[in-house]
């Protein structure tokens, strides 16, 4: 696997490898395609969040079964990253919990599925079953497969389609998107090390993706729209250079 990159200055993984470019404070960006031979090639952007200079927060759509697309979730922002958040059932309510500055905005915890866990200014990924005292976080939200644990790849289920995902480890949080691409081709590209064309991420949670799967960025440095065909119960939202 060769990923071959647009843009150069910092990583995910160590700070000496020339992939991402600082976009704005507490932001840095790569735009990235992968080559493989099974299936076919992907490609897509990551940026690597400082949580002690960012804020990241779990921003609804509206009501409890509301459902808006991630550019008019965060409309009112001037400066920020986002992606979608929660997978959501048929009535759009979202699946999982779903958890923001101590707020609960979706109760229903899934035991086996993985959850990206903020506390102040660290992050991780953990078991659903392992959040005990949800509204004790900063935010929280639920994803399935855990996509890699500890540096490993987990077995996972042979499927094709567009990706949102989250890498996290103490005070950065990775937001990843792409295009269509196979689950296990996907993960080992987060879970690489950098002079392996990865990305370097300990542990990988996917989050909701094919259609669901958006980005919007509106940066100085950098803007973007990668827009789906429906609306979302929520959004991973990170305003840059905020306490």
């Amino acid at each position: 696997m060769l990923l071959m990159v647009s843009t150069a200055i910092a990583t995910v993984a160590s700070a000496e490898s020339p992939w991402f470019r600082q976009v704005a404070p507490g932001i840095d960006h790569v735009k990235f395609q992968v080559q493989t031979a099974d299936p076919e090639p992907f490609s897509g952007h990551a940026f690597k969040i400082h949580l002690d200079v960012t804020e990241l927060r779990l921003i609804p759509a509206g009501g409890a079964a509301s459902r808006r697309t991630v550019e008019e979730i965060v409309a009112s922002y001037a400066a920020v990253v986002a992606i979608n958040a929660s997978f959501f059932d048929h009535e759009g309510r979202p699946m999982g919990l779903a958890v923001d500055k101590g707020r609960l905005i979706g109760s229903s915890k899934r035991q086996s599925w993985g959850a990206l866990v903020v506390d102040d200014k660290k992050a991780r990924i953990v078991l659903g079953a392992d959040v005990d005292a949800p509204l004790a976080y900063r935010l929280v939200v639920q994803g399935i497969p855990r996509l890699v644990v500890a540096g490993t790849v987990q077995q996972l289920k042979p499927q094709l389609a567009e990706r949102t995902a989250v890498c996290a480890e103490g005070n950065v949080v990775v937001f990843v998107v792409s295009t269509k691409a196979e689950t296990t081709a996907f993960a080992r590209f987060l879970a690489d090390p950098p002079d392996k064309g990865g990305l370097g991420c300990r542990d990988a949670l996917n989050l909701d993706g094919g259609p669901s799967t958006q980005l919007v960025v509106k940066l100085p440095g950098l803007t973007l729209s990668l827009p789906r065909g429906w609306g979302v119960p929520n959004a991973l939202v990170v305003a840059p250079g905020r306490n």
